[in-house]
């Protein structure tokens, strides 16, 4: 079985006792590193809380841009989950040879990136594929085929969408669309904006933000258009979300995506109610160049700062320093790593971290390692036929 400080608990990063050490090297001792680790076990009691904090899968339209692994959006459809979000025609095309019924690509679709979209659901009949339109010139850039549209909107992150008040420049998409006969499948919003607020500010942010999604939604209905589902909260907004009464509760969705293999900033933010971190980065220590110091072989082309810092953490090892290919750690003196061990440092934002890798080892629930493929890693062929 995988050792118990890897699987929970203390959860990745966490140094444990020398003979669990001991077990966890044996079980990478060929592994080269810098390499990407999931624990299979982690992932499933993530995907049970999520389902649950949810009260139904049908409320959870899964983000799969950081689950990215075949392997693991089908353990998103084993347990329930319906509707799915991507980023990518990659994630797109992943998902639809699945089967899955209900895939909104949460990008703006412009020119051949929605001819892409509309060739795979012309190419997967029984799925509803969407894709996100945010203007009127936008939408004059698409091809026909067999896609639904979200209007995106902006509830303040001021990086895509139509502003949420400005319901004249939505009535225009929604105008649009049903002039080029697209059916409109409900409204999208993202709010990272308001990932690192403090909570209670957040709690009213988000609270507003839906507020003003379903106003709109509301003036849409009102004036002939067919508001659909409102596609709502992040992976650091979905709880708030799910907790806001709102009359149209019933097609609300949340597209949290994070909380299928967790990070440091979310566990930071949720991880007091069960949710843990699933994957790692392992790396070894290829340096000590001095006390309380020691540099391991996981830079930046491992793990991304753009959450921020430190982006990256490890039990008793504080990240220092990031070159392209060599993290420098301190920790106190007398406790450094010995040279060649293995350290597992938790991401910041797995999302990215997850994207550097084409492959991930997972460890099973026998306590067997696999290696999978991040198979949605890239983004596809810039050809459209």
């Amino acid at each position: 079985m995988t050792p118990p400080a890897f699987r929970g608990g203390p959860g990745f990063g966490a140094r444990p006792a020398p003979e669990l050490a001991a077990a966890f090297a044996a079980m990478f001792a060929d592994v080269r590193t810098p390499a990407l680790v999931v624990d299979e076990a982690a992932v499933e009691l993530n995907l049970r809380l999520m389902t649950k904090l949810a009260r139904s899968p049908e409320r959870w339209r899964a983000h799969v841009k950081t689950a990215k692994a075949r392997w693991a959006m089908e353990r998103l459809i084993a347990h329930g989950v319906t509707r799915f979000k991507a980023s990518t025609t990659a994630e797109l095309a992943t998902l639809l040879s699945l089967d899955v019924a209900d895939v909104l690509l949460a990008y703006p679709a412009v020119g051949p990136t929605q001819w892409r979209a509309a060739e795979l659901a012309s190419a997967h009949p029984g799925a509803a594929v969407s894709v996100l339109a945010d203007s009127v010139a936008g939408i004059r850039t698409w091809r026909p085929g067999p896609v639904g549209a979200f209007i995106d909107v902006d509830t303040g992150m001021g990086r895509t969408g139509v502003p949420v008040d400005d319901h004249a420049a939505a009535f225009a998409v929604a105008d649009e669309l049903a002039r080029r006969g697209i059916p409109l499948r409900g409204l999208h919003g993202y709010d990272g904006h308001l990932a690192d607020l403090p909570t209670p500010e957040r709690e009213r942010a988000a609270a507003d933000g839906l507020a003003a999604m379903t106003d709109l939604a509301e003036a849409l209905q009102a004036a002939g258009h067919v508001s659909g589902e409102l596609v709502v909260g992040g992976s650091h907004t979905f709880r708030e979300i799910l907790a806001t009464p709102t009359p149209w509760s019933d097609r609300v969705t949340v597209g949290a995506g994070t909380v299928v293999y967790n990070d440091a900033r979310s566990l930071a933010r949720f991880g007091d109610i069960g949710f843990t971190a699933a994957a790692a980065v392992l790396t070894r220590v290829v340096s000590r160049p001095a006390a309380g110091r020691v540099t391991v072989d996981a830079g930046l082309t491992s793990i991304q700062v753009d959450a921020g810092r430190p982006h990256a953490e490890s039990a008793g090892l504080v990240a220092v320093s990031a070159a392209q290919e060599h993290l420098v750690l301190s920790c106190a003196p007398g406790a450094e790593p010995e040279i060649g061990e293995l350290v597992t440092l938790v991401p910041r934002h797995v999302d990215t971290a997850v994207s550097q890798f084409g492959e991930m080892h997972v460890i099973g629930p026998d306590g067997r390692v696999r290696v999978e493929p991040v198979t949605a890693r890239h983004h596809e062929s810039a050809t459209v036929r």
